[in-house]
């Protein structure tokens, strides 16, 4: 709990620091929806959020709600893994209001990897309890649905997910279907990226699409297009070290049978490696991490040579 409550400290601290706010939104540009910053096209920019210092850097990638006029994510101060949270901004009254620690659960738990579903009436998010140390952290997903009063009690999006080791950032579907990376805790072999179908409002067993064995590294942070037709998703770098680890992304397409076409690297097109990508809810723009720890979007339209012909 102690450390927890650092981390949020921490977190406002570094908001709230002098020069948080020097960069101010370009409010002449009619793209406020993402900060009255230029539109990327298929050369990668750096995304700034208008709301903190140009050197922030992040733990999950920006998530934006359906009508763009909410944004969450979660901070990465590098120094021991002490990364966790989820900080969020609102467009009120014509800007962006000073950023904020978003809780939903007490302060026993870390909140962490936020994600907006692409309709707009729910929000999802993983949490664990903060004394619990180590990678295996006991992450578990939650979700909170739109009321008329805000937001309705956290509550666990399903028992059957449970038993999975999980990690890093998830995404879901149009149609409430999930996506993770992760393994079944204490089986070896088991891990990848996972799909659990939403039937009725409950999940599915989850079925393992891509496997770490088949791909030879790990890979974890799919992000699902709002369409379902692709999904992005990180891997350790077959040229990497462990220290520091080189990341890239890679991108499958679904076939009319609904499997997966082979994964292909992004990262010759994207000329820089990355992990935890975002897709924005319209389907424009990807968004993601550079192996600096910075924030990155670039246009979608870089995908559209890669995807199978009809």
């Amino acid at each position: 709990m102690k450390t927890d409550k650092f981390l949020l400290f921490l977190t406002m601290l570094y908001l709230f620091s002098a020069g948080t706010f020097a960069q101010k939104v370009n409010t002449s540009n009619n793209n406020l929806q993402y900060f009255g910053t230029n539109l990327p096209e298929i050369v990668p920019e750096r995304f700034k959020l208008g709301l903190v210092k140009d050197d922030y850097q992040f733990y999950a990638s920006p998530t934006f709600n359906s009508d763009f006029t909410e944004v969450c994510w979660t901070p990465n101060f590098n120094d021991n893994f002490n990364h966790g949270g989820m900080v969020a901004s609102k467009f009120e009254n014509g800007s962006w209001s000073k950023p904020y620690v978003l809780r939903f659960l007490d302060s026993t738990y870390s909140h962490r990897s936020p994600f907006f579903h692409f309709i707009g009436k729910r929000f999802y998010f993983q949490a664990y309890k903060s004394n619990v140390q180590g990678f295996d952290q006991m992450e578990k997903f939650y979700c909170v649905e739109r009321t008329s009063n805000g937001w309705s009690k956290a509550f666990l999006l399903d028992t059957i997910l449970n038993k999975y080791s999980v990690h890093w950032q998830f995404s879901l579907d149009r149609q409430n279907n999930l996506y993770f990376g992760g393994d079944l805790r204490g089986k070896e072999n088991t891990g990848g990226i996972y799909y659990s179908k939403c039937d009725n409002g409950k999940y599915l067993e989850p079925v393992l699409i891509f496997k770490n064995t088949v791909l030879s590294d790990a890979v974890f942070g799919p992000a699902i297009s709002p369409d379902g037709s692709y999904i992005l998703f990180a891997r350790i770098h077959p040229r990497g070290s462990t220290n520091p680890r080189i990341f890239s992304i890679y991108i499958s397409f679904k076939n009319k049978d609904n499997s997966w076409t082979e994964p292909k690297d992004l990262g010759e097109r994207l000329k820089m490696d990355g992990n935890q990508p975002r897709i924005s809810p319209d389907g424009k723009y990807i968004f993601f991490i550079g192996n600096d720890g910075l924030s990155y979007w670039v246009s979608a339209k870089i995908i559209e040579e890669l995807r199978p012909k009809e």
